[in-house]
């Protein structure tokens, strides 16, 4: 049974790369729940490292089809907080509702600020959702500037990015007035850095074979994971805790355009002569299909985590066994989140927060 149909024009390795995403974003969240001791604290830093680039990832993705263009503003505008906020008006108004009813939240103002915002514990996921709201206000302007500049505008900003990077990543901005000094700078940058180096990666033609290019992706993404898992393991000595590193950290950026540049310049022909294209096959359709409601399940998977791993059956094995139970969990985790979103698609009602694109 064909799953769905995949249309001519869609980009495969982008579906490849967001049903990735959302994977390593779900993993990355189910991580923080299975470090006890030393040894399962490493396991889970080094989960850690690699699934930290999940959010980014998305960002690469969505730059790369947004930035190559001029725009009537309105219409843009239109068009995109149509996609991204009545699905985030669903899930705060679940949110709201199940911490009311499930973890007795007092239904005051300042709660329903608080979950909007993303400031409750449950609600956190939501700040990726005002970082997107943010830097769409700013993609008229920069993919008009880049359209205008072409490659030569795009390189200018990355190299801005990486500079500003650095600075960040050796402790540049630590000093407090270096950090309000450039506050414009860390509101828009991390995540408009990311949108921007997705674009040129996507659209820029390299000089280099498909087979050179995979290999530069694989070999920045492996330097990027080793000095991504180095600062994790250095930042949490001394406690259990995972330690997040931010996503403007030069690492990161590094572990996640190599992994964009290896996905887009894989190829199934380097293993098998007569493969066929993924495309052409149904797990193509799966990944499309995964990849479609990757939107819906970042919203639903972080309320299904929290009820699962503190009332529901997935409690008594918290803080167990990491090796075992921490993919076992992931696994449930996600599976139920592409079911609930992919049931919701089928409803009417619901199929505003399945978010399906």
């Amino acid at each position: 049974m064909i799953l769905m149909s995949i249309r001519p024009k869609r980009i495969m390795y982008l579906d490849e790369v967001r049903s990735l995403a959302i994977m390593l974003v779900v993993i990355g969240h189910i991580s923080r729940l299975f470090s006890y001791d030393y040894y399962s604290w490493l396991f889970c830093s080094g989960v850690f490292s690699l699934t930290r680039i999940g959010v980014p990832l998305f960002f690469t993705v969505s730059g790369s089809l947004l930035l190559t263009r001029k725009y009537d503003v309105k219409k843009f505008l239109e068009k995109r907080f149509k996609r991204v906020l009545l699905p985030f008006l669903f899930w705060i108004i679940i949110y709201i509702i199940a911490g009311i009813l499930i973890w007795h939240y007092e239904p005051t103002i300042t709660y329903f600020i608080d979950t909007t915002f993303g400031v409750q514990d449950y609600s956190r996921p939501f700040w990726f959702i005002w970082s997107l709201i943010g830097v769409y206000l700013l993609i008229p302007v920069v993919g008009s500037f880049i359209h205008e500049e072409g490659m030569k505008g795009a390189e200018y900003l990355i190299i801005i990015t990486f500079i500003l990077s650095i600075l960040y990543t050796v402790g540049f901005f630590d000093y407090p007035q270096m950090k309000y000094n450039f506050r414009v700078i860390f509101n828009f940058f991390p995540v408009l850095g990311y949108f921007i180096m997705g674009s040129y990666i996507h659209n820029k033609q390299f000089k280099y074979s498909d087979k050179k290019m995979f290999t530069i992706g694989c070999i920045v993404f492996l330097i990027g994971i080793a000095g991504h898992f180095t600062k994790i393991y250095l930042k949490g000595l001394g406690g259990y805790a995972l330690a997040p590193i931010d996503f403007f950290d030069i690492f990161v950026i590094l572990e996640t355009i190599g992994l964009f540049t290896a996905f887009k310049y894989a190829s199934t022909k380097w293993t098998k002569k007569d493969a066929r294209m993924i495309r052409e096959t149904k797990l193509g359709e799966v990944i499309v299909l995964f990849s479609s409601y990757s939107f819906g399940i970042y919203f639903s998977h972080y309320i299904l985590l929290q009820y699962l791993t503190t009332k529901g059956f997935l409690a008594p094995i918290v803080k167990t066994n990491a090796y075992f139970w921490l993919p076992v969990s992931s696994i449930i985790v996600i599976g139920l989140s592409w079911l609930l979103i992919f049931v919701m698609s089928k409803i009417p009602l619901l199929k505003v927060g399945s978010g399906r694109k």
